[in-house]
């Protein structure tokens, strides 16, 4: 069954169409991603299809409950971030305030009627996962970076905390249909694992907006692409979604050359032989002619070609890091942090929000206290580029930042922005207005013109489309210099390092090899830690130690087996007695609390009797 459904929809902007008759269905269960270059509509068809934005035309039906994560949620919530998101279900909250007050009028004044509400909301409450829902808020919380920020003032939290909050809140509503506008935005790269399991096993519909391919790859089994105001659906993952299209891109140009040949010998034919001998058979091959319709081959070229010059060379060391830690009021990020980079390392920062990954970079530029040593070699240019695009302008155009930061006349610098996406009118557009896609562009080609030897990069792929991020990929490949960069695309990494240094609180840590090389390293040594400990051999203090332990194990596992041998026989004695009370409301009260805290006490019992048994 759809439980959402799009038929012929389409949407104009300041009067011109964006996109017309865009039909799709989302069936129950189904995860899908929703994907497309920046501007193409993605967003403004999600916003359509929930009635924030008007139809031109078409109808959109949703069946069921549905949520939604824009981009920049706004969170406005009083109280603690823990408070915040179980206010969620204030269903099962209510749910349980009402089972507290059936419990006090059985105390008081025992019913029939009573006990059987009790027992059926107790029911009800199970089956809805109400004795389970703060473990399921703190495992949320936790999942998404906030377990230190439990009982946090929500109004104390920082954007990407709300965003990751907004998220939270979203999971545990667990509508039918989830709908994520860029969810991995403001998360580290243990969060984003985490989501990807939790949205692999989510029961309900997903529908993602996402430029990360391998969070895509990870959690759908189906692409929808708008592109040049169209949709079309795909089977499969991102990558095979991918695979499909250069497939169907080779095969409609085969097909569309096959047809222009075909096209081209008939017009031949018609123009030789309209007037002579064979003008009949001319004019049957014209009445072909009308009936063939060539194939437009659609060619998407943003007119992208990004280049990060290098400048001059630098000597062979270029960044040396020695003891270093940093701290914010009395709050000690890091320390005893090392690095020697060598010229032409590509090097991912990886480590958790806020451990201090942005703060390294800044340090390298002392834009921030720090204690400790940073070197920098010699020749050594940087450059740096930041997720918040600080180095722009908050007025003037396009044209007037490049005018800013170089020499060039406004011809070449009209040439510039069109290999970086901006062509024609683009290049007058205010700064202020730009999406966030285009200021990356906008900071990528201030980039360029920095030529640095050691790029400092903090999340480059944060707003980029995926053709963009493939071209900026690219250029990191071929780009000559030193390569220090922050990112959670794990894709992109994979493509562009080939050292990972992990930052955690007791400094950094590297490894050779890209993203998922050091991914698997990671598992490897978790799996490793248990047998290794179990192969230490123990000392004789120990093994005495070790024979005391087992023999009041020993002792206390015979004394619990008596316990529960006691208690299991006090149990079925009150049920007798509770099954012969059944008129005698206050007996059978009475009963009935005593075999709950008999039950109750059997199983701790039976807890730590299983745990010591294993």
């Amino acid at each position: 069954m759809s439980v959402l459904f799009c038929r012929d929809c389409g949407v104009d902007i300041s009067g011109d169409p964006l996109f017309r008759r865009v039909s799709f269905a989302l069936e129950n269960g189904e995860k899908a991603a929703l994907v497309g270059p920046n501007g193409a509509g993605k967003t403004t068809l999600i916003r359509a299809c929930l009635g924030d934005l008007r139809l031109e035309s078409g109808e959109v039906q949703i069946l069921g409950s549905c949520g939604y994560l824009p981009q920049t949620p706004i969170v406005e919530d009083e109280g603690n971030v823990f408070e915040c998101v179980i206010q969620e279900r204030a269903d099962l909250l209510q749910m349980q305030e009402q089972l507290r007050e059936l419990e006090e009028k059985m105390a008081l004044t025992p019913s029939e009627k009573v006990m059987e509400q009790y027992a059926a909301l107790t029911e009800l409450f199970e089956r809805q996962g109400g004795y389970a829902l703060e473990a399921l808020v703190r495992r949320i919380l936790a999942g998404l970076g906030l377990e230190a920020e439990m009982n946090s003032l929500v109004t104390t939290l920082s954007g990407g905390q709300k965003t990751r909050l907004a998220l939270c809140k979203l999971l545990l509503r667990a509508p039918e249909l989830l709908i994520l506008d860029e969810p991995t935005n403001h998360l580290d790269v243990a969060a984003l694992e985490w989501l990807e399991g939790y949205l692999r096993d989510y029961p309900g519909a997903l529908l993602i907006v996402s430029h990360d391919r391998y969070f895509l790859d990870r959690t759908v089994t189906r692409i929808f692409c708008l592109e040049n105001g169209a949709l079309k659906g795909y089977a499969g993952n991102y990558s095979e979604y991918e695979l499909l299209r250069v497939i169907e891109s080779k095969t409609i140009g085969r097909e569309a050359e096959r047809l222009e040949k075909k096209i081209a010998k008939l017009e031949e034919y018609v123009r030789r032989n309209k007037a002579g001998v064979n003008s009949k058979q001319a004019r049957g091959r014209e009445s072909q002619l009308q009936k063939l319709k060539p194939i437009q081959v659609t060619k998407v070229d943003h007119g992208l070609s990004i280049s990060l010059g290098s400048g001059g060379r630098s000597g062979d060391r270029v960044l040396l890091i020695e003891d270093l830690s940093i701290t914010f009021g009395a709050r000690t990020l890091f320390q005893k942090g090392h690095l020697d980079l060598r010229r032409g390392d590509r090097v991912a920062l990886l480590g958790k929000n806020g451990v201090g990954k942005t703060s390294i970079l800044k340090a390298i530029l002392h834009q921030v206290p720090f204690a400790g040593t940073i070197r920098l070699g010699a020749n050594v240019k940087v450059a740096y580029y930041s997720q918040e695009h600080e180095n722009l302008g908050s007025s003037g155009t396009v044209m007037d930042e490049i005018r800013e930061v170089s020499s060039l006349k406004d011809p070449e610098i009209r040439s510039l922005l069109a290999r970086y996406g901006f062509r024609k009118d683009d290049v007058f557009k205010l700064v202020s207005v730009l999406s966030g896609g285009e200021k990356s562009r906008l900071a990528l080609c201030k980039l360029f013109l920095e030529q640095g030897n050691l790029l400092l990069l903090d999340e480059p792929t944060n707003h980029l489309d995926t053709e963009t991020r493939g071209v900026l990929e690219e250029a990191l490949q071929e780009y000559e210099g030193t390569v220090l960069v922050v990112s959670h695309d794990r894709y992109f990494l994979d493509k562009v390092v080939h050292k990972i240094a992990e930052l955690t609180t007791q400094g950094l840590s590297l490894f050779e090899g890209d993203y998922t090389s050091f991914k698997e390293y990671k598992q490897q040594e978790e799996t490793q830690v248990a047998p290794i400990e179990k192969c230490s051999k123990p000392s004789s203090q120990d093994q005495q130690q070790d024979s005391r332990n087992l023999a009041r194990e020993k002792k206390r596992m015979k004394q619990l087996e008596i316990e529960i041998e006691a208690l299991e026989e006090s149990l079925q004695t009150l049920e007798s007695e509770l099954a012969l009370a059944d008129t005698n409301y206050e007996l059978a009260m009475k009963l009935h609390e005593e075999s709950e805290k008999v039950r109750k006490h059997l199983d701790s019992v039976l807890e730590e009797w299983i745990a010591g048994s294993d």
